[in-house]
This record gives C-alpha cells, sequence and structure tokens, in this order.
C-alpha cells in the first residue's frame, strides 16, 4: 500500500502549476497585443461650421372681448380674469363682480336702486280694538296716509272708497304646536270694497294683503326710501323714473329713465342693491 503525498508536497506541486500556468497566458497575452492593429476611420464629411438661422416670424393677433351671457352684461368670463361671484343669502340668488380690463368705459350712475320688493298690503288694515263686548271699536290704519283712527260698523272711509259693515270682538283659541293653547279676544271686521265691490274681512291678528306686490326703491341723494307700484313715477331734479314692472322671484323692478340730457330713454331691469352683509364670495 503506497503512502499518500504530504502536504508539503502537494502545495509545491500547485505552485508550481500556477507559475507555469501564469507564464503561458502572460505570453499569449502579450503576443495578441503585439500582433494587434488599429484602423483609423476615414472621415468622408466636411468639418462642421456653425451657420446663423433667420429669426422666427411672430405674428400678433388681438382676442376679442368676452361677450356678455344671457344672464347679464355683468357676466363676462375672461381667460385669465373670471368674474367674482357672490351668494345672497337672503334672496338666494347669484351676483357677479365683472373684472375690470381698463378699456371699457365707466357706466354713468342710474341714480335709482332697488331695496326691496314686498307684498303689498291692503289699503285698510285692523291693529286693534277698544273697549268691552257689545261695546268695542275697532283701531284702523289708513295705509295711504299713516293715519290711525277709531271705528265700528257703519263708518265709511271715502277718501279709500271702503265701509267698515260689521265689526265684532269674540274670544278665538290660540294654539301654539308643542304648547299649551289658550283663548285670546279678537277684533275682526268686513270691509266693503266700493271699487272692487266685494266683501272682505280683516282680523288684527295678520295683515290683509292685495296679492299685488310693491317696491322699495332709493333715489341719489335721498336717505328714506320710496314705495312705488307698477305704472309709478318718480321724479328726481329733471329726470323721472316710471316703474314698468315689479317682480318678486327674482326681485326685480324694471324701470324706464328719462331726461333732458338723455338722446333717449334708457330701460333698465334692477336687481336688489348690493348688500356687502349679505353676500360672500363663492370659494374656488
Amino acid at each position: 500500500m503506497s503512502a499518500s503525498p504530504s502536504p508539503k508536497t502537494l502545495l509545491i506541486v500547485a505552485t508550481s502549476l500556477l507559475v507555469v500556468s501564469s507564464s503561458v497566458f502572460g505570453g499569449l497575452t502579450w503576443r495578441a497585443q503585439s500582433t494587434a492593429t488599429l484602423s483609423q476611420p476615414a472621415l468622408t464629411a466636411a468639418p462642421y461650421v456653425p451657420v446663423g438661422v433667420d429669426a422666427p416670424v411672430v405674428k400678433n393677433t388681438v382676442w376679442e372681448a368676452p361677450s356678455a351671457l344671457a344672464r347679464g352684461r355683468d357676466w363676462l368670463y375672461d381667460l385669465f380674469t373670471p368674474p367674482e361671484i357672490f351668494y345672497n343669502t337672503r334672496t338666494r340668488q347669484f351676483a357677479v363682480s365683472a373684472p375690470l380690463t381698463g378699456d371699457e368705459a365707466v357706466e354713468a350712475p342710474f341714480g335709482l336702486e332697488l331695496v326691496s320688493v314686498r307684498p303689498e298690503p291692503f289699503r285698510i288694515q285692523l291693529i286693534g280694538y277698544v273697549g268691552g263686548v257689545g261695546a268695542a271699536r275697532g283701531i284702523f290704519e289708513n295705509r295711504r296716509t299713516g293715519e290711525v283712527f277709531l271705528a265700528s260698523a257703519g263708518h265709511r272711509v271715502a277718501d279709500l272708497a271702503l265701509e267698515i259693515k260689521a265689526f265684532n270682538v269674540r274670544a278665538e283659541a290660540i294654539v301654539i304646536p308643542e304648547s299649551t293653547s289658550f283663548s285670546q279676544r279678537v277684533a275682526t271686521a268686513t270691509i266693503h270694497d266700493l271699487r272692487a265691490k266685494r266683501d272682505l274681512t280683516l282680523t288684527q291678528r295678520e295683515r290683509q294683503f292685495t296679492g299685488n306686490v310693491f317696491g322699495l326703491v332709493a333715489l341719489e341723494g335721498e336717505s328714506a326710501p320710496r314705495e312705488v307700484l307698477a305704472g309709478d313715477t318718480v321724479k328726481s331734479g329733471a329726470t323721472t323714473y316710471r316703474i314698468e314692472r315689479i317682480a318678486t322671484d327674482p326681485a326685480t323692478i324694471e324701470v324706464t329713465k328719462t331726461a333732458p340730457d338723455l338722446a333717449a330713454p334708457v330701460r333698465r331691469t334692477l336687481p336688489l342693491r348690493f348688500d356687502p352683509t349679505e353676500t360672500a364670495p363663492l370659494s374656488p
């Protein structure tokens, strides 16, 4: 049985193989590098020469001014300057503040503003009574003059073309939701309207309305508003405003303005005047 080679012998053999292989591969590498030749590429194109270019032709185009929408002349929408839109919580309407571009002419003030539109109360109102049962008289208000007077059945109000046909005071049950009901004396009056040739009943508990509406308008330079009906005219110096129509939804009035310095009458639909306490801009 032969003996195994010693570790020293194996190490010598491995070292010898490493030296021989390194010498062989090193020689082959040097031979390959010495015999290789690099070829120079041929340049066929002409050398680069920078060349100037002509400036581009710039065409100036003027955009047309934005046109008004159907909702009104103030509803102008431009690309970069959109209007600021507000919402009136009382009238539940939108209002718009058109952007100023600097090109539009400043419009002369109209001189009249709409403060509110309200239902028209009947020309006489029953607001209370005095005296006991059987001897009571009603407390009436003349809506045209503001006069308050006492009257009972048979009284005639000539300037209003009205006649009080009956007046009485009786106990009525007052029902309050989710509370205790109670009895209260309430005055009522039967009025004959000589103009309309009909009877109607007035009560002190609620106001009587005609079914029409009236407007409160403010004239420039006046502190107190005026009540107007459709067909009324309002004068301010040499200027005359005729109320053509009053609407409630939305609250607007149509007014025709005439004046010596106007070439032709100006007709305009006026919304409620802007009140900053009741409007707020919409969040973007």
